[in-house]
């Protein structure tokens, strides 16, 4: 049995730690004139609200009807609807209150920080170092370069946090098979897939196989290994596959895979190393005066002055069995987060397919070469202090932490102050509670409520839709549906690596056809920015206008002209021509049988019964067979009934759901219910019972 000292000693190391995270985040956490800033707010709330709002419901957040026309929520990884510590947030929140969601997730954050120093401290331990020199390591990786810069990505911050136990996890299969240790590999894997940020997922996964690698050729380590490695990652993808077949099936419908042969290159430029010496050798510190043109915050790799100085101590003097294979897994790290901003980088990464490059974001990296830089650091302590006294080791780490601290704590990338961001919430619109009540008033006149879009006005009506409950056909994901957005750059202009354009083409008939009842533009003044006659001024609220669109048509609709054309290609050249009137017309897609149909008239309403996130309701009357127009995103997983009987829907307007509707009176529903998710569910199943078998079985 353990005497106190005994278990002081043992805790001791924990509650440094987790000090050193609350000293460091202490602004964001314990007050509330200051937050993390930029994505966390922007990107990150919105989503993590629509999850809590619909958990509290008592549904799973399937599907988003607000963004887009209706988005795929199920395949948005970033929104952690299957990641535990988020949904352990969620219940909070909704315990607490959902205006508290914010703080919570940056506790989420602060958290996930210690969590990253608690493995890094395990897994120096079982590096055979002493408690010191593995508390000294942890506090490098917790408080470093990567912590320190990325509190804005949740989804980043939150899977960097589990590479220090994979790397435990190779290390100690690398000396001896285990299922429980196995699983633990396989688990962290999965927690940084479901963490829900693909760059650093892929920073993870790669790191952990070429430590692996890097044991198995200098000999540390059999090559059986790299076996246990790779069944590792497949065991996780079925841990986490309820998560990865949905967001597998969006990605493939998605932008994503096109951005690629956009992006002009990635990498931390070579000067951004000098911050490891000189944390501001950029000028981060001051963005008002920053002119370089790369992302600040990827260029503070700062690690402390004695992280580096131990760390290369660590490099050329340390006996430790795995030194060298550290060095190296943390060169090729430098390697990979330099990116194309070495000559090497450059003639590897330009290797790289069009469609994987735009997810990899090489910057990344980082989190494993400073997860190295601690590695070596507490090598070097113990190569340099290694029969030092307690007092002296408690210096040593309590120097190294109020360096970090008074060099990273309270910068711009992750403190800012609450009246300086243009903030949103379930309650106000960028600080004015009366805009966002005043807007919802106008779409709420309807059911279901009307869409609006924006016409030089701000993006966080797209990001921000699902948490405001006011729809917009446009978004801001780089999910962001193929084809809808197609339609969009019909009357729509931006780059063509966006996912989110503002409307450029006020005559555009596809504005009524999305149901845009709403135009908002910015109003520094009383002078109108949108002058048309089709947009007259109905509403001046605190710093915008809104504009009504009078010849809007509603989200359900009948016509009785249809146009079958071949391919999306033909139905965007046909949606595009002065001659389309979505008013009487709709273009259909593929061999497809209709009814006949009688004369063209104009657009017949449709009484809408129920509208859900996942259902619809109708009640469709017609003195002819006719066609059933939506502006709701066609999606796999939709399915339609009429009068409880299933009815194919079609490809309608190049990405909208369509169905053809017999003569008479007729109730039309309208189900989401996406066979994906149950089979990534049973493949989850089977994947969490083989990790409770392992962890339950004895070392072996």
């Amino acid at each position: 049995m353990l005497n106190t000292n005994e278990r002081c000693l043992r805790w001791l190391p924990y509650a440094v730690l987790l000090a050193e995270v609350l000293v460091f985040y202490r602004r964001v956490l314990f007050t509330s004139q200051w937050v993390i800033p930029w994505d966390l707010q922007s990107y990150h709330l919105p989503p993590a609200f629509f999850v809590a709002k619909c958990l509290r419901a008592g549904a799973l957040p399937l599907w988003d009807p607000c963004t887009y026309c209706g988005f795929p929520f199920l395949g948005n990884i970033q929104a952690q609807i299957f990641y535990p510590p988020a949904l352990l947030t969620a219940l909070l929140a909704n315990l607490t209150g959902l205006g508290n969601l914010l703080k919570l997730l940056e506790w989420q954050i602060a958290l996930h920080v210690f969590l990253g120093g608690v493995f890094t401290y395990w897994l120096l331990r079982r590096l055979q170092l002493s408690r010191g020199a593995a508390l000294l390591g942890g506090t490098i990786f917790q408080l470093g370069g990567y912590f320190a810069s990325q509190a804005q990505h949740l989804g980043a911050m939150n899977g960097g946090a589990w590479l220090p136990l994979t790397w435990l996890s190779v290390i100690v299969l690398g000396g001896r098979f285990q299922w429980r240790w196995l699983a633990a590999l396989a688990f962290s894997l999965a927690m940084a897939i479901l963490a829900g940020f693909p760059a650093v997922t892929a920073v993870v996964f790669v790191s952990c196989c070429l430590l692996a690698l890097a044991l198995v050729v200098l000999r540390k380590a059999p090559v059986k290994l790299l076996a246990m490695v790779l069944l590792a990652c497949l065991w996780a993808g079925l841990l986490s596959a309820i998560q990865l077949l949905p967001t597998l099936e969006l990605i493939g419908l998605s932008t994503a895979a096109d951005r690629g042969q956009y992006a002009a290159g990635g990498g931390i430029p070579l000067r951004g190393l000098a911050s490891m010496l000189i944390p501001n050798f950029n000028g981060i510190f001051d963005l008002e005066h920053y002119s370089l043109p790369w992302n600040a915050t990827f260029l503070y790799l700062y690690c402390g002055i004695p992280g580096l100085a131990l760390g290369l101590i660590g490099v050329v003097f340390s006996r430790h069995r795995l030194r060298v294979a550290m060095v190296v897994v943390t060169l090729l790290a430098a390697l990979w987060m330099l990116g194309e901003s070495t000559p090497v980088g450059q003639a590897l990464f330009s290797r790289i397919p069009e469609a994987a490059r735009a997810p990899l974001y090489y910057e990344f990296a980082m989190v494993s070469f400073v997860l190295g830089v601690a590695v070596l650091a507490a090598l070097g302590a113990e190569r340099l202090f290694e029969r030092a006294a307690a007092a002296l080791w408690a210096v040593l780490v309590l120097v190294a932490a109020l360096d970090l601290i008074a060099a990273g704590s309270g910068r711009p990338m992750n403190t800012a102050a609450l009246n300086a961001e243009p903030s949103v919430s379930s309650e106000q619109f960028e600080g004015s509670e009366a805009t966002l009540q005043r807007v919802r008033d106008l779409v709420n006149q309807t059911v279901p409520p009307a869409r609006i879009d924006v016409f030089q006005d701000s993006a966080n009506w797209s990001r921000s839709a699902a948490m405001l409950e006011v729809p917009t056909a446009n978004g801001d994901d780089p999910l962001a549906l193929k084809r809808l957005l197609q339609v969009r750059r019909l009357f729509a202009k931006g780059p063509p690596w966006l996912r989110y354009w503002e409307v450029s083409e006020l005559d555009s008939p596809l504005l009524d056809l999305l149901n845009v009842r709403y135009l908002l533009s910015w109003a520094p003044s009383d002078e109108l920015i949108v002058r048309h006659p089709k947009f007259p001024k109905v509403a001046g609220l605190p710093g915008h206008h809104v504009y009504e669109n009078r010849s809007v048509l509603p989200r359900f609709f009948l016509v009785s002209q249809v146009r079958r054309v071949k391919s999306l290609r033909h139905a965007l050249a046909v949606l595009g021509s002065r001659s389309f009137d979505p008013h009487r017309t709709a273009v259909v897609e593929g061999a497809v049988e209709l009814p006949a149909m009688g004369d063209a008239g104009p657009a017949r309403p449709v009484h809408v019964l129920e509208y859900g996130r996942r259902r619809v309701g109708l009640d469709v009357d017609s003195p002819a067979p006719a066609f059933l127009v939506s502006s709701e995103v066609y999606y796999p997983g939709w399915r339609a009934f009429v009068d409880g009987r299933e009815a194919p829907l079609v490809m309608t307007n190049a990405a909208f759901r369509g169905l053809a509707v017999p003569q008479g009176r007729h109730r039309v529903t309208m189900r989401f219910t996406p066979l994906i998710l149950g089979y990534g569910l049973a493949l989850s199943l089977i994947g969490w019972g083989g990790l409770a078998w392992a962890l339950g079985r004895r070392a072996t």
